[in-house]
């Protein structure tokens, strides 16, 4: 499944001169916990609540004399609206994030965070779920040779002890 049908579109973004009071007040606004750098539509940086703790908060500086662009996180790490959501997730894991921007012919046109991935594997849990729930005889096999009529099949599944193609496995129902 592609990042695109995830992500969220409207991305919370600011231009790098705004101070970190301001962009904090409209992350908190949105209920975000980052924040896009933008210039000309382009992305150029992050600040996220990591950023801020670290960069600001332990240093003890003043949020209303720092700029964006003194904190942003860059060159940002992105992905495209086609990479797979199982890509997307080894790139966070690998480089230690929890947001990716995407971007499509240079603009940004939206963020996944690992929140977003994780609820697609707890949708996705659930389904597995169910299905096992109301097809517990039913174990996926690879391919094989059907028990019953002796056709080979790239899609055998164990019922009641035997591997059967589907067709005959609608017999058997």
């Amino acid at each position: 499944m592609p990042v695109k049908e995830i992500m969220t579109r409207d991305v919370v973004t600011s231009k790098k001169d705004i101070t970190l009071l301001n962009a904090s007040r409209k992350m908190i606004k949105f209920g975000v916990g980052s924040i896009i750098v933008i210039e000309d539509h382009k992305a150029l940086g992050i600040v996220t609540e990591r950023d801020i703790l670290i960069k600001v908060v332990a240093k003890n500086k003043t949020p209303s004399k720092v700029k964006l662009e003194e904190i942003m996180s860059y060159p940002l790490i992105t992905v495209t609206p086609t990479t797979s959501i199982r890509e997307a997730s080894e790139i966070m894991q690998k480089k230690n994030i929890r947001r990716l921007p995407v971007v499509e012919n240079g603009d940004l046109a939206g963020i996944i965070t690992d929140n977003d991935i994780l609820s697609v594997s707890f949708d996705l849990g659930d389904m597995v779920g169910l299905l096992r729930e109301h097809h517990s005889t039913y174990i996926e096999e690879l391919s094989g040779k059907c028990e019953k009529c002796g056709r080979l099949s790239d899609y055998l599944v164990e019922l009641n002890g035997s591997r059967l193609c589907e067709d005959c496995a609608e017999l058997v129902e």
